[in-house]
């Protein structure tokens, strides 16, 4: 009885023998295989962070074109309020001078 465990235990070491020279004469195609890996890790990560910066680079110009946006159409607004201010200056002193004539010519 102490053969038989012997000889299973003689048989799987020779099946394990046999796997790991299998192994061994894999190895230089598992290099092969690592080396593409990390080719494609790397140009994932290049891409991830292209299109990062990308994204970054319009989300700055959306900020800057916006933030800007609205003060230079308040400033037209106030230069049009300027503009009427002056105008109406220039329209009441016509009538003060026009009722003036008038009633100089009384």
């Amino acid at each position: 009885m102490v053969h038989y465990f012997f000889q299973a235990a003689l048989e799987e070491t020779t099946e394990v023998a046999e796997q790991v020279a299998e192994t061994v004469a894999a190895a230089p195609n598992n290099d092969a295989l690592i080396g593409q890996a990390l080719q494609i890790t790397a140009i994932g990560m290049i891409i991830l962070f292209v299109s990062l910066l990308i994204l970054w680079g319009v989300m700055e110009l959306l900020v800057r074109l916006v933030k800007d946006g609205p003060k230079e159409e308040a400033e037209e607004a106030a230069e049009a309020i300027e503009t009427a201010d002056a105008d109406d200056d220039e329209k009441l002193k016509a009538a003060a001078a026009a009722a003036a004539y008038v009633i100089a010519k009384k």
